[in-house]
Formats: C-alpha cells, sequence, structure tokens
C-alpha cells in the first residue's frame, strides 16, 4: 500500500470567526494605496462578484475601513484565508526573523546555523536556509474545500558588506555586477536589491559602470552592494580566505545537499510547522486563531485522489504487433517502426571536427557506428550499446568522409562545411548527415563566433542533418560513453527524418490535436532588453498513435498568437483532409503551455474554429509549471543504488499523479530513479494547471496523456522531465534564435526547406 506525504498542512480557523468587514468600491490604485497604508493592520482584498474592496482588521483595535459594514462569517468564507494567513505569518516572524518576501511568505533561517561560517570571513559573508510558505486550496470529491499551508525550504546567499567592504579587503570589483538596497513599503521586510550594472572602473571610490540601468553610470563603492549569484558569491570567498575556502566551499555544498535530501526536506519542513503549532499564536483577526495540522498523508481522509500511471506503451511497427514499454529494448529487439520504408539505407556522412582532434573524433565515430559490443555493465553484463548505430536502425555501411579545421574559429568550421558541401557537388551525391565535434566552451560564444551555430547554418541551408558532438563526450571512459551513444543514435536517427517508434493512443471518439507552446528568452547582457521567442510544435493523433506535424515555427512572443492561428489552420485541414473529417465529427484540442495562457490564446481558437467550420469542438489549456512549491515524500522509497549514499531516499517514482481538484494536478514525469546522483535531491512534480475557459476538463484524462508524452522522447531514451510537446517547442525557439544571429542564416531554410520536416532541433 502507497504511503506518500505531501508538505501541505491543513488549517482551521479556532474561536469566533464572526467578523465585521469594510466595504468601498474597487479600483486598482484604491487597493494599492490601501494596501500601503494598512498591512500591519488589515488585510484587503477584491471581491470580484460585486467588484468592491473588502478590508478585515486583524490586530486589536483596529476598525473596519470601508463607508459600508457587513458581517462575515470567515469559517465559512474560505476565500479570505490564504491573505489571512499570509499576514498572521508576518506577524508571527516580524522581529524574530528576518522576512524577504511577503507573498509567498519567506523568512531566512538562524544565522548561527549558517552553512558557511569560518573565523576569517566576515560575518555578513552567509549562506543560510530558507523557508517558504505557500498558501492552497485542494477541491476534493464531494465539493469539499481544504485550505493549507505549503511549506518549501531552500539556501540563499547573502553578502550584506558593501562594495567598499569588498574593497579594504582586497577584492577586486572590475567586471562584478552590483547592486543597490531599496526599502520596501512593509518595514518588516529586508530592503530589495537589484541589479544597476558591471563595474569597469574604480577611482576615488567611485565605481564606473557598464552594461548598466539608466541613471547609474557611476555609483559610490559605499552605495554599492556586490551581487551574491553562486559562482560570485563562491569567488568572493575564495578571495578572502585564498587556499582555506576549498574545503569551506565543499563542506557547505555538502550541507547544503544534506538539506535538500528527502529526510533532509521532509524534517526541515516538519520542525518549520512544529515552531508555528507550538511557538507561536498565528491569529486571523482577534481572538481567532489559525490551527496547523501536520502534513497530510496518502492514508488521511483529505489527501486527494492519487495514482501511479502506467508507462507508455511504444509501437515499433505499422501493425501494432511489436510494442514494449522501454525504448531501448524494443529498438533492439524489434528494431525502428520505420526499418522497412526508411530511405536512403546507405548514408553519406561528413565529419566536420578539428585537425587536431581528428585522431580521436575518428575513433569516436568507429565506435558509434559500429557499436561497443565489449563494453557491458549492470548485473546481467549487458552490451547497452553493442549493437551500434548502423545495426540497430538497420542501415547500411556509410560512405564517411573527414573535412577538418585547423583552430576551433567559427569561420575555421564554415570552411570546412563549405569544402564538404562543395565535394558533394562536385560528386554528383548529398551529405545526409554531418557530425560535428564541438566544445562545451562553443556555448560562451555569440552568434557569427559560435562554432556550432555558424556550421549549423551552413548545412541546414542544404538540408543536411547535423549531429554535433561534444569533445567532453568524446573522452567520457567507455563505460560512460555507451550512455551517451544510446541518446545521440536515437536523436541522430530522427534527424535523418526516420521514426524510431510511436506512441500507443488510446482510441477516442474524438479527433484530437495537441499543440506545445515553449518559449527561449535572449538577451544581449544582464542589464538590456530581453526577447522572448516562442516555439510552436504540433502533435496530432491519427489512427490511434501521435505522430509530429511536419512543420515548426518561432516566432517572437508578441506575434505568436497569430503563428498559433496559421499552424492550427495548417495542422487541422492536412488531418482533416487526411482522415476524412466531416464538419460535424467532434474535435478536441489540448494545448500544453509553458506560461498561464490569457485571452491571446482563447481569440486565435476561436478564429480558427470559425474559419474552419467546425461545429462540435472542445479545449484544454494546460499550462505545466515546473516552478511550483509543492513537494511529495515516498515514505516507502529507502533510496536506489546498491551502496551509499543512496540516490532519491523518500522521492516518488516517476508517474505519480495527485489530482488536487477539478483544475490542478501534480505530475511526477522524472522521479526518484531518474536522478543521476545522490547529490541531486529530492524529484519535483510539475502542476498542471487548466485554465477556467477550457471546455475540456478531464483532468486526469489531461494528466495521463502529459505524461505519456513524456516518454515519447526521440531526443533521449530516458524519460523526459516535461511532455515533447513543450521540452520540442523550447528546443525550437532555442536553435532558431541562436541560428538568427548568425549572419546571412536563411529562416526559411528550415520553414520551406526538406529538413523542416524533420526533428533537426534535438
Amino acid at each position: 500500500m502507497s504511503n506518500y506525504t505531501l508538505n501541505f498542512a491543513p488549517v482551521s480557523l479556532i474561536g469566533n470567526a464572526t467578523v465585521f468587514v469594510g466595504i468601498q468600491p474597487y479600483s486598482k490604485q484604491a487597493l494599492a494605496e490601501l494596501r500601503q497604508r494598512y498591512h500591519h493592520t488589515h488585510v484587503l482584498r477584491r471581491r470580484g462578484r460585486d467588484d468592491v474592496i473588502v478590508d478585515i482588521p486583524v490586530t486589536a483595535g483596529a476598525k473596519p475601513l470601508g463607508n459600508l459594514q457587513e458581517e462575515v462569517n470567515l469559517s465559512e468564507s474560505r476565500e479570505y484565508w490564504p491573505q489571512l494567513l499570509s499576514a498572521a505569518l508576518m506577524r508571527a516572524f516580524a522581529g524574530a526573523r528576518d522576512i524577504v518576501s511577503d507573498y509567498p511568505v519567506t523568512v531566512l533561517g538562524s544565522a548561527a546555523r549558517g552553512l558557511v561560517r569560518h573565523s576569517d570571513l566576515p560575518a555578513w559573508i552567509e549562506r543560510r536556509t530558507a523557508l517558504q510558505f505557500d498558501t492552497r486550496t485542494h477541491h476534493l470529491a464531494g465539493g469539499r474545500r481544504v485550505v493549507g499551508m505549503v511549506c518549501d525550504s531552500k539556501t540563499r546567499n547573502l553578502i550584506n558588506g558593501s562594495c567598499a567592504d569588498l574593497l579594504a579587503l582586497g577584492v577586486p570589483l572590475l567586471g562584478r555586477y552590483v547592486q543597490v538596497e531599496n526599502a520596501r513599503n512593509d518595514s518588516r521586510l529586508v530592503p530589495r536589491r537589484n541589479l544597476i550594472g558591471r563595474v569597469i572602473a574604480i577611482e576615488d571610490g567611485v565605481l564606473t559602470l557598464d552594461d548598466h540601468v539608466e541613471g547609474y553610470e557611476r555609483i559610490r563603492a559605499s552605495e554599492a552592494f556586490p551581487e551574491s549569484r553562486a559562482k560570485a558569491f563562491d569567488d568572493i570567498v575564495r578571495h578572502i580566505l585564498g587556499d582555506k575556502a576549498a574545503p569551506l566551499l565543499a563542506h557547505a555544498e555538502q550541507m547544503a545537499e544534506q538539506f535538500n535530501t528527502g529526510p533532509g526536506r521532509k524534517r526541515q519542513i516538519e520542525e518549520a510547522l512544529g515552531f508555528l503549532r507550538d511557538k507561536s499564536r498565528l491569529e486571523a483577526t482577534p481572538g481567532v486563531q489559525f490551527r496547523i495540522g501536520n502534513m497530510i498523508g496518502s492514508r488521511d481522509r483529505d489527501f486527494p485522489q492519487n495514482e501511479v500511471m502506467p508507462k507508455p506503451v511504444l509501437v515499433f511497427d505499422p501493425s501494432s504487433s511489436r510494442k514494449d514499454e522501454w525504448s531501448e529494448r524494443g529498438l533492439k529487439t524489434s528494431g525502428p517502426y520505420d526499418q522497412r520504408t526508411f530511405s536512403p539505407k546507405k548514408l553519406n556522412i561528413a565529419v566536420i571536427c578539428q585537425a587536431k582532434h581528428e585522431g580521436q573524433v575518428d575513433r569516436f565515430v568507429a565506435k558509434f557506428l559500429d557499436g561497443m559490443p565489449n563494453t557491458v555493465s549492470g548485473k546481467n553484463n549487458v552490451a547497452r550499446f553493442g549493437d551500434g548505430f548502423i545495426r540497430r536502425f538497420h542501415l547500411e555501411k556509410p560512405k564517411v568522409a573527414f573535412f577538418t579545421t585547423p583552430s576551433a574559429s567559427s569561420s575555421g568550421y564554415v570552411e570546412a562545411s563549405r569544402k564538404a558541401l562543395q565535394q558533394a557537388a562536385d560528386d554528383g551525391f548529398k551529405w545526409n548527415l554531418a557530425l560535428v565535434q564541438v566544445e562545451e566552451e562553443f556555448k560562451e560564444f555569440e552568434g557569427e563566433d559560435n562554432p556550432y551555430y555558424a556550421t549549423k547554418a551552413v548545412l541546414l541551408k542544404r538540408d543536411v542533418a547535423v549531429q554535433s558532438v561534444r569533445l567532453e563526450t568524446m573522452g567520457l571512459s567507455d563505460a560512460n560513453l555507451v550512455f551517451a551513444m544510446n541518446h545521440m543514435s536515437l536523436a541522430t536517427y530522427a534527424k535523418l527524418g526516420g521514426t524510431p517508434w510511436l506512441l500507443a493512443a488510446k482510441q477516442t471518439v474524438a479527433h484530437e490535436l495537441v499543440i506545445g507552446l515553449g518559449s527561449h528568452t535572449v538577451a544581449g547582457s544582464r542589464i538590456g532588453s530581453h526577447k522572448r521567442f516562442v516555439g510552436i510544435t504540433t502533435v496530432f493523433s491519427s489512427d490511434g498513435s501521435y505522430l509530429l506535424s511536419d512543420k515548426t515555427a518561432v516566432v517572437p512572443f508578441e506575434k505568436y498568437a497569430d503563428a498559433l492561428y496559421d499552424t492550427l489552420i495548417r495542422a487541422i485541414t492536412l488531418v482533416r483532409k487526411q482522415d476524412n473529417w466531416r464538419s460535424t465529427d467532434k474535435v478536441r484540442l489540448v494545448f500544453h503551455m509553458f506560461k498561464p495562457p490569457k485571452d491571446t490564446e482563447a481569440d486565435a481558437i476561436k478564429r480558427t474554429v470559425d474559419d474552419l467550420g467546425l461545429e462540435d469542438v472542445t479545449f484544454a489549456f494546460v499550462h505545466v509549471a515546473s516552478d511550483n512549491p509543492y513537494i511529495i515524500f515516498d515514505n516507502g522509497q529507502q533510496g536506489i543504488g546498491y551502496r551509499g549514499p543512496k540516490k532519491g531516499v523518500l522521492g516518488p517514482s516517476r508517474g505519480l499523479h495527485i489530482k488536487l481538484g477539478d483544475y490542478e494536478s501534480l505530475v511526477v514525469f522524472s522521479g526518484a530513479s531518474e536522478l543521476k546522483q545522490a547529490s541531486d535531491g529530492m524529484p519535483r512534480p510539475s502542476l498542471l494547471k487548466l485554465h477556467r475557459h477550457s471546455t475540456f476538463t478531464d483532468m486526469t484524462y489531461l494528466a495521463r496523456q502529459a505524461f505519456e508524452f513524456s516518454g515519447h522522447s526521440w531526443r533521449m531514451l530516458a524519460p523526459e522531465p516535461f511532455p515533447i510537446t513543450i521540452r520540442y517547442s523550447d528546443l525550437i525557439a532555442e536553435r532558431l534564435t541562436g541560428l538568427a544571429s548568425v549572419p546571412n542564416w536563411d529562416a526559411e531554410a528550415v520553414q520551406f526547406g526538406q529538413i523542416g520536416r524533420t526533428l533537426w532541433f534535438l
């Protein structure tokens, strides 16, 4: 029997909960001004049903502010509880803990229990734990509504000394980004820091900045503070402590890892809830207290409905007779889905690499193509990549040619790529695939200076699939290399236009389209403007299997509603023709989104339906939120591994689904088994949130569908941490924005070229 604990502690009210509240007409400005002036004494919120501001006195002696007064029974009016609980937490922690946020309420742990402490390190350089208290509502079967506190723990770096203090300690500031402190409207909150620029010169205690906020060309060092992001924080500690820094930071990392394990997180949360329960009085209003319960467990009455979803079934032949739940095993035993129709069987492969690494690359390519049968692992001594790319995908021995560059410059890579294209043109053939050796540091290069994007731009314009391989990957031991080879072989076959497998979908009456929206943000600098691009990918149902559409797209954020309309028109028209849809057929459109949807999405859908003349259409807008406060503990999970430290202790398994209500579900896409090592901490669930304008509202169906898509990735043999609808869209946006920064790149190469009908972006 399952034994789960959710970091959700139900709350209840004790005492006479009937209070008088003030009522006044709503305006955005009036609500903001009232909150700024009365945040210590009143809770204020907008009540949508009659569009008024409701104020609730929460301290002794406070009176309602509105001209009209109304009697409210708080026990029955649970919509007020989240703000009342946050206000009670603020009063409880004020003066006892440093409060860094009031929504959600976030407080720092004791400085005495800091993770970075050394006698030679100033007391104002700290790494401390932080506790976050959010308020959530679960809507359970039978219309029951449970309000509770969701508690999470993190670590936070603090540098409370000024830049002048760092200069006095001999810490260099050139090249560092700095911040200024700004007071908050609520004096109980620690000042907020804002990034203002990067130091390029220092003279007479004054910092000169570039990449700066307007008005901050110069600032006194005593008025500026260094940023405390992990890399900058560690660098400052190293400058101050010298050789003593390494063991201190290593110890701090170990302590942080212990905090982030399942047992460590659970212990912190239980201690925090115990403190609030036993050591303080959380008053909702004078004489009315909140009672904090224990974190709910799966054996409690208030634990939401839950299930472990079955693994997706993958199909490896058109007759659907060859199926498997494990992609790697299915490929080895059955071969790819399209092995009888894939063409060409004999590939022309161009290898582009630096001349000084040609020998190493040559050995790697041989292992990739022919396999590594002598490298075995596991209890049964299995050769994970014993078959190699050629045999696994039922191909013939390819033609392989090397084209080298004398340097790691993008111009050298481009020249080598052009030599490869020239040879193909001279000899009257076409390259099917280019294997390109790159290096990890190339990720730091921008635009035309990035050899990866410069090479990809040249080759994609000629419809040549590109698979890059990092030099660092080639240098792995054979025992580790086989895993990288497995993933690379799958992605390469998909880029060539192959179909490794299909997802066996449940047969439904409705025709169904699933559309994914993902994004990528491009920033020329830390301070400068950021531009978000949206990738759109379509996955559709046909004959009971999910397939990918033949087009990919990326557009600036402000234009994606129009692009979504165009994508839907094209996809629906294509599938409607293929499957002989009638206008009266039932159609379902499901959208997996990287952000909460707004009216622009709904407008695009409505235009599409109107223009196509579809009569029976339902929609579901699903926001897949990886950033959420929930943690699920599996009390039966003792850890994975043959020896300590074991990974994933108390971590939930992949496929766990907890339905929080008709519009929210928690889904574990990557569980304890998917963690790479014990130091990775706890797997986190994603929160699926269904938009209120959705007309298809079967949350269980939608959660199961999203989970199946996370196991249908052709980028890697392991499951993805997100549905591929979103993961692929993220990759499309990232790759196309990178290519757009290369001079002379032709965006129509993907839009209209043959390469756009493959998963070139994997």
